[in-house]
């Protein structure tokens, strides 16, 4: 759950379309328990909400993420492209480890 004064502009929220995350774009305060926000879908649309107080219930911060990462730590990248250079060179080629 994710309160109206939450929703800023560049948020990812859950709950607004069925199935997505969206971006918003901005969003205006209607009184206490009212907000308009205009938010970007996936395939680029930029539509309009009007959503009340009792709303709330329904939406959710998402967390932006990718499919790939930097976090590993460097030795075992080092030790995977050793191996993919090993599986790569002819059986001919003397290997000499890389450091």
């Amino acid at each position: 759950m994710i309160r109206l004064e939450d929703i800023k502009a560049g948020s990812l929220i859950q709950g607004l379309e069925p199935g997505e995350v969206v971006r918003i774009v901005t969003s205006e305060p209607i009184g206490e328990n009212a907000l308009t926000v205009y938010y970007k879908k996936s395939d680029g649309k930029v539509l309009e909400r009007l959503i009340y107080r009792t709303d709330e219930i329904n939406l959710s911060l998402a967390v932006s993420s990718r499919p790939w990462s930097f976090e590993a730590p460097g030795a075992e990248f080092k030790l995977a492209v050793e191996a993919k250079r090993i599986g790569q060179s002819p059986a001919s080629i003397s290997i000499s480890p890389v450091y």
